[in-house]
């Protein structure tokens, strides 16, 4: 499909958000998202390669449930390593202090990012029913709507 060249700067990011979540968070490929749209296979290509949208994606299907568990273990790890130094060096100093707030700030985000795909989960599933009963033109609007509902709700 050709590319819109009228798109409004503020247009062609929300489509370029839609076009992330549908191949991140959905598994559509770049053929599909260019249909529904309207930017070229080229541009999403070239958004998926600038922003590594492949790594989300890896990380979106290995799922929430491991992530934390990684997280956990490794702030598990540093404070056990922190706990068996001698007094009173068992104390985190500034820098593992700085590590450790990263960690729980990764780890408070995911709990952000699983809350928005539990939404996405539901969504898919609905899309999916869309596709089914209502055929491919339907469920690509309601892509854009969920897309929308989405946008306004996290």
């Amino acid at each position: 499909m050709a590319e819109n060249k009228a798109l409004t700067k503020d247009e062609r990011e929300r489509k370029k958000t839609l076009a992330y979540t549908l191949y991140v968070e959905n598994g559509y490929e770049q053929k599909t998202i260019a249909e529904i749209t309207g930017i070229s296979e080229r541009s999403i290509s070239k958004w998926k390669n600038e922003q590594d949208w492949e790594t989300d994606r890896e990380e979106a299907r290995m799922g929430f449930e491991k992530q934390r568990r990684r997280l956990r273990k490794t702030i598990d790890n540093f404070l056990s390593i922190i706990e068996k130094r001698e007094s009173p060096y068992n104390v985190p100093d500034s820098k593992e202090s700085d590590s450790i707030n990263k960690l729980a700030d990764a780890a408070k985000k995911l709990q952000t990012d699983l809350s928005f795909a539990n939404k996405s989960e539901a969504g898919k599933q609905f899309i999916n029913y869309i596709q089914n009963i209502y055929g491919q033109a339907k469920s690509i609007e309601m892509v854009d709507l969920w897309h929308e509902f989405l946008m306004q709700t996290t």
